[in-house]
Parts: C-alpha cells; sequence; structure tokens
C-alpha cells in the first residue's frame, strides 16, 4: 500500500506546487491560475514567510495536497480532487498545527478578514486564502473536525464604475466637503487614521489610498488594490476606515466615491470590495446605495 509523506517545503518544489494549487483552488471565485513565478513572488518571497509552516502531501511520487500557516493562523489547506475525503487534509493539519501555535485560527483563510496588515501579508491577493465558500459542506464539516467553529458570515460585493449612479457618491462627498474635509489620492501610500497626513506607511505593489482629514489630521482612509491577474480594468478596496468621531457625515461614501470616481477617469472597469460582515449593516446599506452588489458569500472560522 503506497504510504503518504509529509514534505516540508523547499525551491525545488515550486513548479509542482504551483499545478497542485491550481488544481485545489480550479473553481474558486476569484480564481486566477498560477505559475511557479507567481508563487514565489507572492508567497515564498513576501515578508513574513515561514518555510517551516508550508508542509506538501506525497502519495506515490505526486504532490495531493499541502498547508500553510503563520502568525495569522491558517492560511489555506488544499488537496486535489481526487484524492479527497481521504484524511489527507487532517494529517496535513495535525503536522502544521504545532509548529503555528496552539488553538485554531482559520480567519487567515480570507486574507481580508480582521486582517490590519492588508497588503503586507504573504498571502494577500492570492486565491490561497482566498476564502470557504458558505455553501461548501464538505470544507465546513472538515474544519469544524479540525476545531473549528463558524464565527461570521462575510459577503464580497462588486460594482462596475460606468454604469453606477454616480449621483450619491457625489452628495455624499459635497456634504463631507460643506463639514470641512478635504480628500486626497496617494499612490502606493496609506495614511494612518488621527495623525496627520504626512504620517504614512508603504504599500507593496499597485496599490492606492483615499485620505479624508479634518482640521489637519486624516479622519479616514479607504486602500484599493489592482488585480490585473482576475482580468484586464480589475480593482479591488480591500479597507474603509473613519474616525468614530467622524462617522455618520458622509466620510466613508465619499472616499468610496473618491476611488470610483478615480479609477472611472482611468481603464478600470470593475471594483470588487473584498469582504464585508453581514453583522455590519451600516457598511453593506453604504456600499449598496453607491452601485454595489452581493457577489460571493464566505464562511469565516476561528
Amino acid at each position: 500500500m503506497t504510504q503518504l509523506r509529509m514534505i516540508p517545503y523547499s525551491d525545488d518544489l515550486l513548479p509542482r506546487w504551483a499545478q497542485l494549487h491550481n488544481a485545489c483552488f480550479n473553481g474558486a471565485h476569484n480564481f486566477w491560475s498560477v505559475g511557479a513565478r507567481d508563487l514565489r513572488k507572492r508567497i515564498v518571497g513576501a515578508p513574513g514567510f515561514d518555510p517551516d509552516c508550508l508542509l506538501f502531501a506525497e502519495l506515490g511520487g505526486e504532490l495531493v495536497g499541502f498547508a500553510h500557516g503563520g502568525a495569522a493562523g491558517l492560511y489555506a489547506v488544499g488537496v486535489r480532487p481526487d484524492a479527497r475525503r481521504a484524511g489527507i487534509g487532517t494529517t496535513l493539519l495535525s503536522e502544521l498545527r504545532p509548529r503555528i501555535g496552539p488553538g485554531f485560527d482559520g480567519r487567515g483563510l480570507n486574507p481580508f478578514w480582521g486582517n490590519p496588515r492588508g497588503p503586507e501579508t504573504s498571502f494577500f491577493g492570492m486565491v490561497e486564502g482566498i476564502g470557504v465558500d458558505e455553501q461548501d459542506r464538505a470544507a465546513g464539516a472538515f474544519l469544524r473536525k479540525a476545531g473549528a467553529r463558524h464565527a461570521a458570515t462575510a459577503l464580497s460585493l462588486r460594482a462596475t464604475p460606468a454604469d453606477i449612479d454616480l449621483a450619491p457618491g457625489r452628495d455624499a462627498r459635497s456634504r463631507a466637503e460643506m463639514l470641512g474635509f478635504e480628500f486626497a489620492l496617494l499612490m502606493s501610500r496609506c495614511p494612518h487614521v488621527g495623525d496627520e497626513l504626512a504620517s504614512q506607511r508603504p504599500l507593496r505593489g499597485n496599490h492606492f489610498s483615499a485620505a479624508a482629514t479634518h482640521a489637519g489630521l486624516v479622519a479616514g482612509v479607504a486602500v484599493g488594490f489592482t488585480t490585473p491577474e482576475l482580468g484586464p480594468g480589475r480593482f479591488g478596496i480591500f479597507t474603509l476606515e473613519v474616525a468614530k468621531e467622524h462617522r455618520r457625515k458622509a466620510v466613508g461614501s465619499a472616499l468610496v466615491m473618491h476611488l470610483l470616481l478615480e479609477m472611472q477617469s482611468g481603464p478600470f472597469t470593475a471594483c470588487e470590495v473584498t469582504t464585508v460582515s453581514s453583522d455590519s449593516p451600516g457598511a453593506l446599506e453604504l456600499y449598496e446605495r453607491l452601485g454595489f452588489q452581493p457577489c460571493a458569500r464566505f464562511a469565516v472560522w476561528e
């Protein structure tokens, strides 16, 4: 009988990992086929990558599964479709969990959920960790068996800038400006809410932010990023944050509209909001008022 082997990551596995990765996630929301170069650039070569926390399962000389984790918990578990329901995922998790700490934190399976580091995480923007489909009963049963619980539901929403009604967003921006708010677009940089605009952190890759300032301080920020791998003209909104004292002043709507107007003037055709908690009706109402519609539902596990 062929025995299952656990193999730690090494650079020579990259081409085989790319094939396995694509086989595991083909058909997932926002899936794009990756190569060895993509994995090296996006995961292996990114800050925070720990090779000891990436394990592969080999059966009969072929890679049939992998599991990846780190400081943020569990990032991904993938098993080739024709090898599922044979305990491979369970074995991978049992080998990986001592390396990533006690307990179970599966929020990393959706990299946009509760992730303040955003683009600085090694798995940001990858199919790895893109999320667990709420309707995927097999995945849910597997995670429950591993000791996780369904903690929340998250939604992705999508809009086409050229087709949406810009009036609500423009009205929001006008109201905010009448209250003394000013807006700016920053490329590859993101300011800190509550600090002066000059206090900024760099963003990796093609990331940008819209900032609202009031009385010299940053009152809110929205972070966007381009996703050319998903097709031409695609971009997403990673986060929207408004200082507590400035909420309900149309600042959030104005920030999103600022991004949409900038993207509409360029070669962009579609925008997707990464994940919004279904327990945050105010956030959902904001995006839907601006013309966004739900396009995917994810289960967040912890």
